[in-house]
Formats: structure tokens, C-alpha cells, sequence
């Protein structure tokens, strides 16, 4: 999410992109994309950033799952605060969030030393959260939420 790069360097943090462009990091043509997740890994591990932030959009075959959520894994023990805190802060701002969840099963997470988590913002394969996805304003308020977030964890750590 370009935004919150943009929005998070405003507010003084160094802030590194995995990719800045529709470009993957894979290295070869076999299990290409688990290939990228693990470069991706790699390249996080190497900067040793004090958190790693992961966006995604959420999609299933069926249009009634909906809302956003954050996905912690148990490698570090900070991602659980760093989960609540975000979740908390956005459920206190924007309807439609769901609880935090804990998933050791996603593939690039398991090699991630540093803190942080993923965050899936919505479910394209819903219309009303593919619909206030497109929107600037609502992606606009988001990032600012995140971002919000963000500092008030490092705050109170």
C-alpha cells in the first residue's frame, strides 16, 4: 500500500518495500510463488526492520465473508500486541473489522524474525468491502487508521 508508505515516511519512519511494483522476487520458475514469499522473508530478515506490516486483499468463493482482519503468527511474541493493538485502535474507527486471528500456517511468516503481521483489508469477493476498497476516501481513512495505530503501539512499548 503505497499510502501508507507515503504516510508513514510524513510521520518520520524509514520505511522499506518488499516490492514497489507489480514485480515478484522470485529467483526461479519452479514453486515461483513460494520462491517470492521466501525472498521476500529473506530481504525483511536482512533489513531487521522493528516491525514488518503486510497487506493484502482477502478473497473466497463465497460473497458473504467480509470485513477486515489481522493475522498474527506466534514466531515473535510481540506480533500478538502488535495484532490487538492495530485491531482495537481500527475497531474503535471503522465498522466491519473482525477479530484477530493467530495462523502459524502461512508460508513467509514462518521464516520472519522480526515482529509484525499481516493484514488483510477487506474481501474483494464481497461487494461492499470490494466497493469501499476502491474508494480514495475510505483508503485514505484507512491508512491514516493504520498509521494511527502504528505509533500508539510503538508508544506504548
Amino acid at each position: 500500500m503505497k499510502k501508507l508508505e507515503k504516510e508513514l515516511i510524513a510521520r518520520g519512519a524509514e520505511v522499506y518495500l518488499t516490492r514497489d511494483e507489480d514485480k515478484d522476487l522470485s529467483t526461479t520458475t519452479v514453486n515461483r510463488k513460494r520462491n517470492d514469499l521466501y525472498n521476500r522473508a529473506l530481504y525483511i530478515n536482512k533489513i531487521e526492520p522493528n516491525m514488518y506490516i503486510s497487506i493484502h486483499l482477502n478473497s473466497t468463493t463465497s460473497s458473504t465473508w467480509k470485513g477486515l482482519q489481522i493475522f498474527y503468527t506466534s514466531k515473535n511474541e510481540e506480533n500478538k500486541a502488535i495484532a490487538t493493538t492495530i485491531t482495537d485502535y481500527l475497531k474503535e474507527n471503522i465498522a466491519n473489522v473482525r477479530e484477530i486471528k493467530k495462523d502459524n500456517t502461512y508460508y513467509m511468516y514462518k521464516f520472519i524474525n522480526s515482529p509484525g503481521v499481516l493484514i488483510e483489508a477487506g474481501f474483494i469477493s464481497n461487494p461492499n468491502d470490494n466497493y469501499l476498497l476502491r474508494q480514495e476516501e475510505y483508503q485514505n481513512k484507512l491508512t491514516n487508521l493504520i498509521a494511527n495505530a502504528i505509533e500508539i503501539y510503538f508508544q506504548s512499548s
